[in-house]
C-alpha cells in the first residue's frame, strides 16, 4: 500500500542503471553494474534517509560520492535526483572556494561548461548545482559539488530568490536543530515548450524543481519551484506535498517506509 494517496505508478521500477562509487580510500575507485532500481537501497547509501528514490529512467547512472549521491540521466543531461545530508559540521564559508566546472570521470556523456553559454544566449539560465557548495564547504570534499553531473540549468531569478532562501533556511535549521537530509531534482512538463541552452548537444532543461527535506525522526517538508518564478517570491509560497511531487516525477522517494510521519518542518524553515 502506498504511503501517499494517489501515488503515481510509473512502471519504471525495474529499470537498469550503472552505479559508480568513489570511496575515499587511497587509489580505490570502482564501478558496479546494478541489476534493478532497488540497488540504491540495497547498498545502504548513507546520503538517503529511508532508502534512495526508486523509479528512475532506464538511461540513468547512480553516482555515489563522499558528500552526496545522485542518479544521472544521460539522455536529459540532468540528474533525476540528488541526495545529501546537511549538518553543522558540513557547513562552511565558500567565498574563496573555486566554482569551476569539473568533468566527471565516472560519466563522460554530460553537458560541458561551454554548453551553458553566457549572457543573452543562455536564455536567463545559469549553470547551477543541485548539491550546494556552502553546505559542504566545511568538509575536505567540497570540490565534489563542482562535477558536471551535479550541474543543471536553472534561472537566475530562481537561484537568487526562493531557491537561495530555502537553502539558507536549511542550513539555519541544521545549525539549530541537527542534520537535515535533502532530496532534490528536476520536474518536466511535457505540455510546455522546452527551454533551451545555446548548444547542439542533446539535453532537456527542467521546467521546475523539487526539494524535499526530512529529519532523522521523519519530520518533513516539500517544495516545488517553476523556472519562471520571480525573484521576489518567498520559498514558503512554494510548499508542496511529497505525493504531488511523486506524481509529477514518477519517483518513490522513501522506499523503505510504508508511511511517513505526519510531522512538518515548515515552521522550522520559517514558514508559519
Amino acid at each position: 500500500m502506498s504511503k501517499f494517496s494517489g501515488k503515481h505508478q510509473s512502471g519504471q521500477g525495474n529499470s537498469r542503471f550503472r552505479v559508480s562509487c568513489l570511496l575515499h580510500i587511497p587509489l580505490l575507485v570502482f564501478s558496479i553494474l546494478a541489476t534493478n532500481s532497488t540497488t540504491a537501497s540495497e547498498l545502504h547509501i548513507s546520503h538517503c534517509l529511508f532508502g534512495c528514490p526508486e523509479g528512475t529512467s532506464s538511461d540513468t547512472q547512480l553516482v555515489i560520492r563522499s558528500i552526496y549521491a545522485l542518479a544521472y540521466n544521460q539522455e536529459n543531461k540532468v540528474a533525476d535526483w540528488a541526495a545529501y545530508k546537511v549538518s553543522v559540521d558540513s557547513i562552511g564559508i565558500a567565498t574563496s572556494l573555486p566554482r569551476e566546472a569539473v568533468a566527471d570521470t565516472f560519466i563522460e556523456d554530460t553537458l560541458r561548461a561551454i554548453d551553458y553559454g553566457t549572457g543573452d544566449e543562455a536564455n536567463g539560465l545559469d549553470r547551477s548545482a543541485f548539491v550546494p557548495l556552502v553546505s559542504f564547504a566545511g568538509t575536505p570534499y567540497w570540490n565534489d559539488v563542482n562535477y558536471l553531473t551535479n550541474m543543471v540549468p536553472r534561472s537566475s531569478a530562481l537561484n537568487r530568490g526562493a531557491w537561495y532562501g530555502l537553502e539558507w533556511a536549511v542550513r539555519n535549521l541544521a545549525n539549530r536543530e541537527g542534520a537535515i537530509y535533502v532530496l532534490t531534482g528536476p520536474i518536466y512538463n511535457s505540455a510546455s515548450e522546452p527551454l533551451r541552452l545555446p548548444t547542439d548537444t542533446p539535453h532537456r532543461v527542467p521546467d521546475a524543481f523539487f526539494k524535499i527535506l526530512i529529519s532523522e525522526d521523519g519530520a518533513n517538508s516539500a517544495f516545488m519551484f517553476e523556472q519562471e518564478l520571480p525573484i521576489h517570491v518567498h520559498h514558503c509560497q512554494q510548499i508542496a506535498s511529497i505525493g504531488e511531487i511523486e506524481e509529477l516525477t514518477g519517483l518513490d522517494f522513501f522506499p523503505e517506509l510504508e508511511r511517513l510521519p505526519n510531522t512538518s518542518l515548515d515552521q522550522s524553515l520559517g514558514c508559519d
